[in-house]
C-alpha cells in the first residue's frame, strides 16, 4: 500500500516544520543512493524491469482515504515484492524512480510532495528490504514482515506529514492516515497475498514469471479499481443528496423562526446531522452568537450576523467544510431577515407614533388658532359693527363731522380685523402639509425669511424629491421651519442654506447659517426650540444634532428613516 499526500500549495510556502522534515528525507535517502546507482549499474535490466512494474502498477491506484488523498494500487505488493528479493539500496533506488501517480504525470503534483512522495517510499521499501533480510523462514515470512514494515513506515511518514503541514493535530493526522479496522486487516491481506504471489513467481521463474504474473494481475486490479471508483462515486453522490435534503430542511425551518435565539438551535441539529458518522455519532458543533465559544474548535463565521460563529472539529475534509459553511450561510441570511424585520417593525411603530404626535400638534395648534380668533379678530369686528350703530345715530342727527369720524374708526377697525385675520390664516396655512408638498413648502419658508428678516436663503435639493411618506415630509418640513424661526430670531445671520439629500433608507437634511452662534449645552436653558425639535426626529428613530460656537455660525443636521 503506498500512500502519498498531495494537496497542492503555491511554490513553497510550507511550515518550517515540514521543511526540515522534507530535508531529513532527502538527506537520509541521498545516503544510500551511491549504493542503490551502484546495483542498478551492475543489473540494469534487472532495474529497468522493477522500476517498470512499480511505475505501472502505481497508475493503477484506488483512492483508500479521500481525506488525505491517500491511494491503494497495485504498487504497494510490487514495492514489496521488490524489497523481499532486491537487496535495501536497489530496492529504495527502484521504488525511488518508479514511483508515479495520474497527478503527478499532469503536472498537478507539486514538486515538494513529489519528493515527499518518492523519498518516503523508498524509504519505506528499504526498511522492509532490510526486515525480510533479517528474518529466517523462507519467502512466505519475508514477505509478511516486509508488508509490516512497508505500511508501517509509509504511514508513520505520512502522519508527520500532515503534521509538520499544520493540516492535523498529531492524534487526528495519525487517525487520518490509518484505514479502520476491519478495511485495515482486508487491505493488508491482500497486499501481502499478492506480494507473496510475486515473490513465489520471481523465485520459481525469474523476471519472466513476475512480468507474466503480474499483466494479468494489472488487468484484474483495474477492473476493480473502476468498480471502487464507481461505487465510491455513487456513495459520494448519496452523500451530496443527503447534504442538500439537510440544507434545505434547514432553509425550510429557518424561514419560520421568530426569535433570533432558535436559530443557533436549528442550526447545531442540522450540523449534527450532516457531519455525524458511525465513528463519529455526536460530532462537537458549537454556535455562538455573541463570537465567545471554544477555543479548541474551529471557527467558521457567520456572514452578515459577525462576531457570530459556527464551531466545528478540525479535520473535516472539504465536503464537509462546503457543508458547515452553507449552514452557516443559511444561520446568517435568516439572522439579517430577523434583524430587518425587527427594524422596520420599530421604524412602523416609530412612524404611528410620530403620526400620533403629529395630529396631536395639529390638533393643539388648530386650538390655538380659533382661540386667536376669538381674542384677536373678532373683538377687531365687533367694535366695527358698534361704530357702524353710531355712524347711523350721528347722520340721523345731522351731525357729518361726527359721523365722518366715526366711519374713519369703522375702517380702521376692519383693517385691522383683516390684518389679523390674515395672519391666522398663513399660520393655518403651514399646518397643511400634502404628499410632495416638502420642497415646495421649504422654498416658501426660505422666501419668507428673505422677505420679513432680511436673511437670504439658498436650497440644495433634488427637483422634484423622491416619493417621501407623509410623516417623514411633515416631521422634516417643520424641523426646517424651526431651525429658520431660530435664524430670524436668535442668529442675526446674513444667510442660510438648506442642503437635503433622499436616500435609500434615510433622508437627510442639514440647516447652515453664518450668524453668531452659541453654546449647545445651554440649549435647555436657553431655548432656541432646538430641545422639542429632537424629541421629535427621536421619536421618529432619526438623529438630530447641533454643531455651533459663539462666533462660529450653527449646522443642524438632521436623519429621518424613509
Amino acid at each position: 500500500m503506498a500512500a502519498g499526500v498531495s494537496r497542492p500549495r503555491r511554490g513553497w510556502a510550507y511550515p518550517p516544520a515540514f521543511v526540515v522534515y522534507l530535508a531529513v528525507l532527502v538527506a537520509v535517502t541521498a545516503a544510500f543512493l551511491p549504493a542503490g546507482l551502484g546495483e542498478v549499474v551492475r543489473q540494469p535490466f534487472e532495474a529497468l524491469v522493477w522500476t517498470g512494474l512499480v511505475a505501472t502498477s502505481n497508475l493503477l491506484a484506488i483512492p483508500m482515504l479521500p481525506k488525505v488523498r491517500m491511494d491503494a494500487s497495485l504498487g504497494a505488493p510490487v514495492a514489496v515484492a521488490a524489497a523481499v528479493v532486491l537487496s535495501p539500496p536497489f530496492a529504495m533506488i527502484v521504488n525511488l524512480f518508479g514511483l508515479t501517480n495520474e497527478r503527478e504525470l499532469r503536472g498537478q503534483a507539486p514538486l515538494a510532495m513529489s519528493v515527499f512522495n518518492r523519498t518516503q517510499v523508498g524509504l519505506s521499501a528499504g526498511a522492509a528490504s532490510f526486515a525480510a533480510a533479517a528474518v529466517p523462514g523462507g519467502p512466505l515470512a519475508e514477505t509478511l514482515v516486509a508488508v509490516v514494515v512497508f505500511n508501517v513506515v509509509n504511514i508513520l511518514a505520512v502522519t508527520l506529514s500532515l503534521w509538520t503541514r499544520d493540516l492535523a493535530r498529531l492524534p487526528e493526522a495519525t487517525a487520518q492516515s490509518t484505514a479502520p479496522f476491519p478495511r485495515f486487516a482486508v487491505d493488508y491481506g491482500l497486499v501481502a497475498l499478492m506480494a507473496a504471489f510475486v515473490v513465489l513467481a520471481y523465485e520459481r521463474f525469474g523476471l519472466v514469471g513476475v512480468t507474466v504474473l503480474v499483466l494479468p494481475l494489472l488487468l484484474g486490479y483495474s477492473a476493480l479499481r473502476s468498480a471502487r471508483v464507481a461505487h465510491e462515486r455513487a456513495e459520494q453522490l448519496a452523500a451530496r443528496v443527503a447534504d442538500l435534503e439537510i440544507l434545505s430542511g434547514l432553509g425550510a425551518d429557518l424561514l419560520t423562526v421568530r426569535d433570533r435565539h432558535q436559530v443557533p438551535k436549528k442550526g447545531v441539529e442540522a450540523l449534527r446531522h450532516a457531519l455525524s458518522s458511525p465513528e463519529l455519532p455526536e460530532p462537537d458543533v458549537e454556535v455562538a452568537l455573541s463570537g465567545e465559544g471554544r477555543t479548541d474548535l474551529r471557527s467558521v463565521p457567520i456572514l452578515g450576523a459577525e462576531p457570530a460563529a459556527v464551531r466545528v472539529l478540525h479535520g473535516l475534509d472539504d465536503s464537509a467544510m462546503a457543508v458547515v459553511e452553507a449552514v452557516a450561510g443559511l444561520m446568517g441570511m435568516a439572522l439579517q431577515r430577523l434583524e430587518l424585520e425587527r427594524e422596520l417593525s420599530e421604524v412602523e411603530r416609530a412612524r404611528v407614533a410620530l403620526s400620533g404626535r403629529i395630529l396631536e400638534e395639529g390638533t393643539r395648534e388648530r386650538s390655538r388658532i380659533a382661540l386667536d380668533i376669538h381674542d384677536e379678530v373678532l373683538p377687531y369686528f365687533a367694535a366695527a359693527g358698534i361704530q357702524a350703530d353710531n355712524v347711523r345715530s350721528a347722520i340721523s342727527v345731522g351731525d357729518h363731522r361726527r359721523a365722518d369720524e366715526l366711519a374713519d374708526r369703522t375702517r380702521g377697525a376692519v383693517h385691522d380685523g383683516i390684518t389679523q385675520l390674515r395672519q391666522v390664516l398663513d399660520a393655518l396655512q403651514r399646518q397643511i402639509v400634502v404628499p410632495g408638498g416638502l420642497r415646495p413648502g421649504l422654498v416658501e419658508a426660505l422666501e419668507e425669511l428673505r422677505l420679513k428678516h432680511g436673511v437670504e436663503g439658498a436650497l440644495h435639493a433634488d427637483d422634484p424629491l423622491p416619493p417621501l411618506p407623509l410623516a417623514v415630509e411633515i416631521l422634516v418640513l417643520e424641523t426646517v421651519r424651526g431651525c429658520l424661526a431660530n435664524v430670524a430670531s436668535h442668529a442675526h445671520a446674513e444667510s442660510v442654506t438648506v442642503s437635503l439629500a433622499v436616500g435609500e433608507r434615510y433622508i437627510a437634511v442639514e440647516v447652515r447659517d453664518d450668524g453668531s452662534g452659541f453654546d449647545p449645552s445651554t440649549i435647555e436653558a436657553g431655548g432656541h426650540g432646538l430641545t422639542l425639535m429632537a424629541q421629535r426626529v427621536e421619536l421618529a428613530r432619526g438623529r438630530f444634532t447641533v454643531d455651533s460656537g459663539p462666533g462660529a455660525g450653527t449646522t443642524v443636521k438632521v436623519e429621518v428613516p424613509v
